[in-house]
């Protein structure tokens, strides 16, 4: 087996035990076909000019933390590189045959001084959608160049989607990277179908970390629709995020809390049940890189409804979804007024069925195995 240091800016913390899950998941099945330690480096915002945290999570997952008031990103990239050498070398990279980095940024924005020094193969995973707009930010701006720079260093690369790929391609100016798509991990055991009685009044369901990017409100205009044309419906909501309380004056001021629940913070149990219940899963995203809980939605057997994203399109088959070309309030109340109509056409446990097949453990780490081999 190949030894390999995970290192991520990015994990569940003693902060926030849901932040990228995602990572830890992978992590999880990466570390059965290989000796795998992974170390959360992360520069947090904190009261104090500096201090120093250090958690142990498990045998094989620690985290080191530096909490700072300072918000200039540039002594933030720099303090994230002290930290990162520090680690490096206190945990000895040198006994492992390569050092896999998940999300580039800031981890790896001065590698192109360091490189020569630590000559251990690394290889990038990235999720972000920040490549897709260009992280906000002007076009020849220096802090964009300096990441730019980290895809111009030829790290191989594994993407959760070609559609990903081809926005890291754009946004670097940088193509034939080595690379490969490697989905999300979907845990089977929690996402399956169960044959629940589905309820009169449909149900839709709906679960985000709630930022201008999820886009809630032609979604929440669209119910706001349906009400008036007497449509009998009940919105499940689940999650957090800085639009969660603007979303709940929507709701009341439209007089729909009758038929639109907030759920709040959801771990994947609760999210799964909520699957199961379901007649459908919603997604309004402007842009996803993968969308976990629309394949995981998939996986319970729920179909979807929402929005034309490539990187969605790419495992989803067409009978399991019904897409919505233009995102405003009438397109969302035709489209779910539509599923309504033929809720009882779809097939949940052969939908559940076709993804958990997709989505297999064994698939993931062939790839990712074959991978690191060919490096």
């Amino acid at each position: 087996m190949k030894k390999v240091l995970h290192i991520t800016n990015w994990y569940p913390n003693n902060w926030n035990d849901l932040e990228a899950i995602f990572i830890k998941e992978q992590f999880k099945l990466f570390s059965e076909v290989t000796f795998s330690h992974l170390i959360h480096i992360q520069v947090r915002t904190g009261t104090k000019l500096l201090e120093y945290k250090y958690f142990k999570y498990s045998n094989s997952e620690e985290g080191y933390y530096l909490l700072t008031k300072i918000k200039s990103h540039k002594i933030i990239e720099l303090l994230t590189t002290f930290l990162l050498w520090w680690v490096l070398f206190k945990v000895n990279y040198r006994k492992y045959d390569l050092i896999h980095f998940h999300i580039a940024y800031p981890l790896l924005t001065y590698y192109h001084l360091w490189k020569k020094i630590v000559k251990t193969p690394i290889i990038i995973s990235e999720h972000w959608s920040a490549y897709h707009f260009n992280f906000y930010m002007p076009k020849n701006s220096k802090k964009l160049n300096s990441i730019k720079r980290i895809f111009k260093q030829n790290i191989p690369l594994i993407t959760v989607s070609k559609a990903l790929l081809n926005d890291i391609e754009i946004f670097s100016g940088k193509s034939n990277f080595l690379s490969i798509v490697i989905p999300n991990v979907i845990n089977k055991n929690i996402f399956k179908y169960k044959n629940i009685l589905q309820e009169k009044t449909p149900i839709f369901f709906i679960v985000n970390i709630w930022s201008e990017i999820k886009n809630p409100f032609p979604l929440l205009e669209g119910f706001v629709l349906l009400n008036k044309n007497k449509i009998k419906f009940h919105l499940n909501i689940g999650g957090y995020g800085n639009l969660i309380n603007e979303m709940k004056q929507f709701v009341k001021l439209n007089s729909l809390e009758d038929k639109v629940s907030f759920l709040g913070k959801m771990n994947k149990i609760e999210i799964a049940k909520e699957y199961n219940k379901a007649d459908a899963y919603l997604f309004s995203s402007k842009y996803e890189t993968f969308s976990i809980v629309c394949a995981e939605a998939l996986c319970s057997g729920t179909p979807l409804i929402g929005l034309q994203i490539s990187s969605i399109l790419e495992y989803t088959n067409l009978n399991d979804i019904i897409i919505i070309k233009e995102n405003n309030a009438n397109a969302w109340l035709i489209a779910i007024n539509n599923f309504i109509k033929k809720r009882d056409t779809f097939d949940r446990e052969k939908i559940s069925k076709r993804y958990s097949n997709y989505f297999t453990d064994d698939n993931i780490q062939i790839k990712y195995i074959n991978f690191i081999e060919r490096m």
